[in-house]
């Protein structure tokens, strides 16, 4: 085994073993749960960087070289954006939901397919704005993606009126709901400006792929959920179901890049 791939392994059972214990942590309580599980993320994203930075002074690959790049640098900044921004006692729980994520994306990143090469005057040019504000629209919906799933599970407790055990450790519904609002909003501009350049990309290409019809679908449930916000009042469940479904679209978008690699 190589060194790059054992850093890899170790990596991807360190996001395992934390997730496992946010999990322990959201059904049980308990203050050690919670502790180690933030521990071994921190040790997760630490052999993470290693694991990029020793990919690439080996094997030559920059985070925009291929969607499998792309997806280790994904992993990588939706766990430290929770870690930044959910350091409040009563959001660390939300791991439960965004560890499996980190988790997804990098060992979808591990399949390691052929990709078409990409023509060199969007290679140049778009590609890497393309990628990274598409990206860092994607971290920001991984977040909303949590704080929704969060509001529809306190949701369901409090209409069931089990007010003990989990619903005690989740976020105030009113909580969950303006972090879903606020990274949404965050989210939005980034992922819109990125469709417009993967529309650019697909005009000269002269196609729209799987992937890009996902992302799409992805930028019509986040636009809905905000334009229904505004316009209409919407809180709360519905505003939740959108985020989830948006997000949902957005991996599925990525899916069709890996399937595309697969396949080629």
């Amino acid at each position: 085994m190589s060194a790059v791939t054992l850093i890899f392994v170790s990596t991807a059972l360190l996001y395992g073993a934390s997730c496992v214990l946010y999990f322990v942590h959201l059904a049980r309580g308990g203050a050690s749960s919670v502790l180690w599980a933030s521990r071994l993320l921190g040790a997760a994203i630490a052999t993470h960087v290693g694991f990029l930075a020793l990919d690439y002074l080996l094997g030559g690959r920059a985070p925009t070289t291929d969607i499998y790049q792309v997806l280790v640098v994904l992993s990588l900044l939706i766990a430290v954006a929770y870690m930044v921004s959910m350091r409040r006692a009563r959001l660390t729980v939300l791991g439960a939901f965004v560890t499996p994520v980190a988790l997804l994306l990098l060992l979808s990143a591990g399949l390691r397919g052929s990709v078409p090469p990409v023509p060199e005057g969007v290679r140049s040019a778009l590609l890497p704005v393309h990628i990274a504000v598409n990206v860092l629209g994607i971290v920001a919906f991984a977040l909303a993606f949590a704080a929704a799933v969060g509001y529809v599970i306190q949701e369901q407790l409090l209409r069931r009126k089990q007010i003990i055990g989990i619903f005690q450790r989740l976020p105030a519904l009113d909580v969950l709901d303006s972090m879903g609002l606020r990274l949404v909003t965050v989210g939005f501009p980034l992922f819109t400006f990125g469709m417009l350049m993967g529309t650019f990309w697909a005009a000269e290409r002269g196609g729209v792929s799987t992937g890009q019809a996902f992302a799409l679908l992805a930028w019509v449930f986040f636009g809905s959920v905000l334009l229904a916000r505004a316009a209409a009042g919407w809180r709360g469940r519905r505003a939740a179901i959108g985020t989830m479904l948006g997000f949902l679209c957005s991996i599925a978008a990525l899916g069709g890049y890996v399937a595309r690699g697969l396949g080629g």
